[in-house]
């Protein structure tokens, strides 16, 4: 059966057009404040040299509420900035060791830094590895996120979250296999897919993808929460009863902070692990043999990171994402090669976009705003504007590909400023001269949620419009997948076989939720949200199903599903085309 997607009124990505393609007019970039506008934010302040090399990294605190003024913002995306830098900074410190060495026992105290080391003794490249003994299948040198609960940890088959995590040993209970303690890893690459959309790869001999997609070096993926949010879901969790409402912290009563991680990881050659420019660690992933699923060990090099984190007067998450610097271009300006494979082979656009006209997204940058045209309606193939690989290739039949992954123009002046500054930090301190975070460089960020700029015309923008399309080409590659995305997201017809993906591109995706700061009489509860937080205001839960609203849980951990006991799947290396696309749903209901 063909299969195919449909997205409303140009959902969800762009190609990454040629400068012909594009039409860009100049500005009024909102980076200035005068005096009698600063606000008190010390995450916002210039990152230095002492700031690498704070014993520990402090996690910075929550910013003070926006003041929605396109004429005065009290915080500029570059103070947004350096606070994502300083959370990076935080996150990717090492994890306080437990003085554990013993297979099957965690070796850190999870969820807690480590007072004595900072964030550039992370940055060696044996980090890991210089912390592995000959009795622990743990490493005790983690990245602090490393050691937060895994999400399958949060939700195990078959029961509650449990016991202490600061204690806890790494368990993983998924629907198809139990992970033995002996051989369990920190980082669990259990998702072979980005949400269920399509799979991405490196060729695994130069630039040009393998006859079988399969065999090259696939990238994997993996979420985790902190201990505010493992706690807060183990007290509220009861899976014969599941709650009528819930609020992720903070909350009415909660105070603390959910934080949530996912992560993007590519299967590392020896070369790469010897290039010192990668955080590099032992990983698990799923393999079938014979029909067992069987969890196998291997080292990884982390290549995307998404920091998401919940705050006062920032109920919707404030998403920040950085990237490895090689996944496009080679250290030696060749390309890598890098494609995708997408799940699905058709795009269609409703009647609001007349057959043959390409509708568009407007990209802010802080300095300039571009209107970039969206895909053709049709097949997934070169004639309709994809740049896909000519050759002959093992893909399945309704899959589309190999498709070389692009990278919009939506990088904003304020992240390339603070990008600049924390690189030449780094190059004034000895203690970076070989460390791997030399090689890793914020993406975006987005603070607050908002429609998108109008027009590209030389009125002053909405500020926050500023990575309106925040995404992370390893994390969210595909186009027009997930690239680009905007809107509301529905799935008519969950149980028919065909894939039909309802994006609606004027549909709100942020439904009942009310900020701070936001302009007066904004309908802030009804907002066409793009990139990471539009398609995470999708994911409200519980959400009335009459009117779509919901609270702002904003996480694609918490559905029906895994808070009555049924836990997650782990994603198997070498699923079978079958398998894959049973997976293009799981993500698109609610």
């Amino acid at each position: 059966m063909k299969t195919r997607i449909i997205i409303f009124g140009a959902l969800a990505g762009t190609l990454a057009m040629t400068a012909s393609c594009t039409k860009t007019e100049p500005t009024v970039a909102a980076s200035s404040i005068s005096k009698d506008q600063e606000t008190s934010f010390p995450g916002g302040a210039p990152i230095t040299a002492a700031d690498l090399t704070a014993t520990p990294a402090a996690l910075p605190v929550a910013p003070p509420a926006y003041n929605y003024d396109p004429y005065k913002p009290n915080i500029t995306h570059e103070e947004y900035a350096r606070f994502a830098w300083r959370q990076f900074i935080h996150f990717n410190s090492p994890a306080q060791k437990n003085g554990v060495d013993a297979a099957g026992k965690s070796p850190v105290v999870r969820g807690s830094i480590d007072p004595r080391r900072n964030f550039a003794a992370s940055g060696a490249s044996d980090f890991h590895q210089s912390g592995r003994t000959a009795r622990s299948n743990f490493s005790s040198n983690q990245l602090l996120w490393e050691t937060f609960a895994h999400r399958s940890e949060l939700f195990p088959v078959g029961s509650a979250p449990r016991g202490n995590l600061a204690a806890l040993d790494p368990e993983y209970a998924f629907q198809n296999v139990n992970v033995a303690s002996t051989d369990a890893r920190f980082n669990n690459l259990d998702e072979n897919t980005q949400i269920g959309q399509n799979q991405i790869f490196f060729p695994k001999s130069g630039s040009t993808p393998s006859a079988n997609p399969q065999d090259d070096h696939i990238i994997l993926f993996q979420a985790r929460v902190n201990p505010v949010e493992y706690d807060y879901v183990k007290s509220i969790y009861n899976a014969e009863k599941p709650p009528t409402a819930l609020e992720l912290p903070p909350n009415g009563t909660n105070p603390g902070e959910s934080v949530e991680v996912k992560s993007a990881w590519r299967e590392m050659t020896p070369e790469l692990i010897a290039s010192g420019r990668y955080h590099t660690a032992e990983a698990l992933y799923y393999y079938n043999e014979n029909g067992q699923i069987q969890a196998r060990v291997a080292t990884f090099g982390l290549v995307g990171v998404h920091i998401l984190r919940k705050m006062e007067n920032y109920p919707t998450f404030v998403y920040t994402t950085f990237e490895q610097v090689d996944s496009l271009t080679t250290p030696d300006s060749k390309d890598t090669g890098l494609y995708l494979v997408n799940l699905y082979d058709q795009l269609q656009y409703d009647a609001s976009v007349p057959p043959g006209t390409r509708p568009s997204a407007i990209l802010n940058t802080g300095s300039n705003r571009t209107l970039v045209p969206l895909p053709l309606a049709g097949a997934i193939d070169s004639a309709h504007g994809y740049d896909v690989i000519p050759g002959k290739f093992t893909v399945p039949k309704g899959f589309s590909g190999p498709i070389k992954v692009q990278n919009p123009p939506v990088g904003t002046s304020a992240v390339y400023n603070v990008n600049t500054e924390v690189q030449k930090a780094m190059a004034s301190t000895p203690e970076f001269k070989n460390s791997v975070w030399q090689y890793y460089r914020l993406v975006g960020l987005q603070v607050l949620p908002t429609n998108e700029d109008s027009s590209i015309t030389p009125a002053k923008p909405n500020p926050l419009t500023q990575d309106y399309y925040l995404a992370n080409i390893v994390i969210e590659s595909s186009q027009p997948g997930i690239q680009l995305f905007k809107g509301g997201v529905k799935d008519p017809h969950p149980d028919q076989q065909d894939f039909t993906l309802l994006a609606k591109r004027g549909l709100p995706s942020i439904l009942g939720v009310k900020a701070k700061g936001l302009r007066p009489n904004t309908p802030t509860d009804q907002l066409v949200m793009g990139g990471c937080m539009g398609c995470h205001g999708n994911a409200q839960y519980p959400r009335d199903k009459v009117s779509g609203k919901g609270p702002s849980i904003f996480s694609f951990l918490i559905d029906g599903n895994t808070m009555s006991g049924k836990g997650f799947s782990a994603d198997v290396r070498n699923e079978s085309a079958a398998e894959l696309s049973a997976k293009r749903l799981e993500y698109l209901s609610y």
